[in-house]
């Protein structure tokens, strides 16, 4: 289906490399360990690091999901972040992988930056499943959608595109 974006020069060179271009955060931005990379976890002291959960001092972080969809178009934009969370919410998260029920929707605080849309530290709510997948995430008065700018700013903002690989078209 055509789009309004297709007259975008910077849309069709997006396109061309293949769409859309999920976003997903390693860890947690006060995270100051090493990266896990590869690997399965990364522990340092008491601090571990995981796919899914983190644990830094007193602090529990989720990683959770914000689908935001282009506006102008059939696509959406995932991003994988990381969520503060109260204690409870994380023990019950981590029970779920051993088949305990899914944790309550819960509210949280965004643990990393995604400008122009959010900054550390705002509100999140989180929706968790039946199973151990990924909570779901809205920013508390953020957007529910995001423009070609918006998208092509957060890409370079969190380094996902070269800086200007797509101001041009090309």
């Amino acid at each position: 289906m055509a789009s309004v974006l297709d007259l975008d020069p910077r849309w069709r060179a997006l396109m061309a490399q293949g769409g859309v271009i999920d976003i997903g955060f390693d860890h947690p931005s006060d995270w100051p360990h090493d990266t896990r990379g590869d690997a399965a976890f990364v522990k340092a002291g008491d601090d571990q690091l995981t796919a899914e959960l983190c644990r830094l001092g007193t602090d529990r972080f989720v990683r959770a999901t914000v689908m935001l969809p282009v506006r102008g178009s059939d696509e959406a934009v995932g991003i994988a972040l990381w969520a503060q969370v109260p204690p409870d919410t994380f023990y019950a998260y981590l029970d779920t992988f051993e088949g305990g029920p899914a944790p309550e929707t819960s509210v949280a605080t965004l643990a990393n930056d995604l400008p122009p849309i959010a900054t550390p530290d705002a509100a999140l709510t989180l929706a968790f499943g039946d199973d151990n997948t990924r909570p779901s995430a809205a920013i508390e008065g953020g957007p529910t959608d995001i423009s070609l700018d918006d998208l092509i700013a957060l890409y370079e903002a969190t380094g996902t595109l070269a800086h200007g690989a797509l101001k041009s078209g090309g």
